[in-house]
């Protein structure tokens, strides 16, 4: 199998590039012009364009003919007969944005901004299982907030290339910590396969291959 991963930078759009608008259909048009502010609106509108894109180098459409549906659990999918076995996973963040196309059964990418704070309460209830928190607690202090955002990037990437997103739960995934405090999956399946996205020290971001 064989997959390629984008990151596209958005510190620069301020407003919807007219290229890109022109790709999109109606009704994403509409959709990501709800988006605010302007910025996250015209990184959705480069994303989504670009995206296009790149499936339709790989089936061969021009990008604006290149037909999306979405299953139930909202996850987008290519129902071109050429687009057979391709999946892709899209995910954003604040001014950047990540794309991942390729030959597999399942695939998910999540990118996140480090969070500013250490987390506590709900949000590492929601996240963590006691034993992952109780790995967590034992990071040093200076490295909780990577590890978190690392640990949060993993289970939503791995969540979406089993094809349920937000319907799955964060605890049907499990992570542990390294000695560096950088989050890993531990997969029960050996068809699935991580890899982490490094470009910038403010964002973390994982890519998870369901073979």
């Amino acid at each position: 199998s064989s997959m390629l991963c984008r990151v596209l930078d958005g510190r620069d759009l301020e407003e919807i590039c007219p290229i890109d608008e022109a790709i999109l259909t109606p009704d994403e048009r509409a959709r990501y012009r709800q988006l605010r502010p302007p910025h996250q609106r015209a990184l959705a509108f480069h994303t989504r364009a670009e995206l296009r894109r790149m499936l339709g180098r790989e089936i061969g459409l021009a990008p604006q003919s290149v037909p999306l549906e979405y299953d139930i659990n909202g996850k987008p999918h290519c129902p071109h007969p050429r687009a057979k076995g391709l999946e892709f996973s899209v995910s954003c963040a604040h001014r950047c944005s990540l794309i991942a196309i390729g030959e597999a059964s399942g695939l998910g990418v999540d990118v996140e901004r480090t969070v500013e704070t250490e987390p506590d309460g709900d949000l590492l209830e929601i996240v963590f299982s006691e034993r992952e928190l109780d790995a967590w607690l034992s990071v040093p202090p200076g490295m909780r907030r990577i590890a978190f955002t690392d640990a949060w990037t993993i289970k939503e990437a791995t969540l979406k290339a089993m094809g349920v997103g937000l319907n799955g739960s964060p605890h049907d995934i499990t992570v542990r910590f390294n000695d560096e405090g950088r989050a890993l999956p531990v997969f029960k399946d050996p068809n699935c396969i991580f890899g982490r996205v490094n470009f910038c020290p403010c964002y973390s971001a994982s890519c998870v291959m369901i073979l």
